[in-house]
Order: structure tokens, then sequence, then C-alpha cells
């Protein structure tokens, strides 16, 4: 059902965020799968604000998302920015019980062509992206695709409005 707020089995991060709706009402879904302040480490970018941010600990809303609309968002994923050193995992898809083959000589770097090396690739994001309307930017995990089509996120309509106008 669309807007249905759904839990996901355990998580790691401990992390909540409450923001204020635009009716004023506080709004507590996933970890910062609405709109609250950009925070990163040290930094703070007024005017940018989190969606999408998800973790199996705390609910988020679910529902569908138009097939044009995920498109744009997988052009966006493309040309990611505020790039990170390794890759974080989806929280949410339990890790398959495939071995972790490694390359020779030292055995130290994973197989990306190995069962878990190819599924790791469809479970592990490296960035953001970055939607602007209406003096608002959206700053989303380039995950946000997998969130949609695998666990059925629904982002805020201010944030799929955006998406639209932008690409």
């Amino acid at each position: 059902m669309p807007g249905e707020r759904k839990s996901c089995p355990t998580g790691r991060l401990q992390r909540t965020s409450c923001v204020e709706s635009q009716n004023g009402a506080n709004q507590h879904d996933g970890l910062f799968s609405g709109p609250s302040p950009y925070g990163y480490g040290r930094v703070s970018l007024p005017g940018v604000v989190h969606v999408g941010w998800l973790d199996s600990a705390h609910p988020f809303t679910q529902g569908t998302v138009d097939g044009h609309l995920i498109q744009k968002l997988r052009l966006l994923a493309a040309e990611p920015v505020e790039l990170c050193r390794g890759f974080h995992i989806c929280e949410l898809c339990a890790e398959p019980d495939l071995p972790k083959e490694t390359l020779p000589p030292h055995h130290v770097v994973l197989d990306i062509n190995s069962p878990y090396g190819k599924w790791l690739s469809l479970h592990q994001g490296n960035g953001e992206i970055r939607v602007p309307c209406a003096g608002v930017i959206f700053a989303a995990p380039v995950l946000i695709v997998h969130y949609i089509e695998e666990h059925g996120y629904l982002p805020p309509a201010q944030f799929l409005k955006a998406v639209e106008e932008s690409v």
C-alpha cells in the first residue's frame, strides 16, 4: 500500500533522524529517509537535506515509484558526487552464504567475478546524488535506486518532484 511504513529486520546503525514535515509534525522515518538537514562527519551544508538514507533498524515508507522516475534516478546515480573510500553495503539485504573468493598472489583482493563479487556489485554504493528543487538540494545515496526497486522504498513526494524536474 503506498505510504505504508514497514520495518526491516535487525540493523547495525543506531542513529535516528527526527525532522519536521511541512505541516510542522515530527516525522520519524528511517535513518534519513525523509528530508533532514545535511550533515556528514564535520560538514554541514545549509540548504542541503538528506533523503533516502535507510538502515534496517528504522522503519521507512514503502510504496510504488513510477518507472520513468527510477530511470531518471539511474542517470543521476551513474554520475555520483561526494565519493568516499570504500563502499556501503545495503543493510536491508541479507548477505548470501557465498564463498568470498580472492585473487592471487596475496589473496587480499576480492574476485569481482566470483558469485559473491557479483552479488556485492548489485548491493553496494559509493557516493551521493544531488537533486535541486526550489532552493533546496536533496542529497541521496546512490543506493536509493536499489532501495526503491528491491525494498519498496517510497521517497518523499518533494524529492520525486525534484527528480522529475531536474533530469
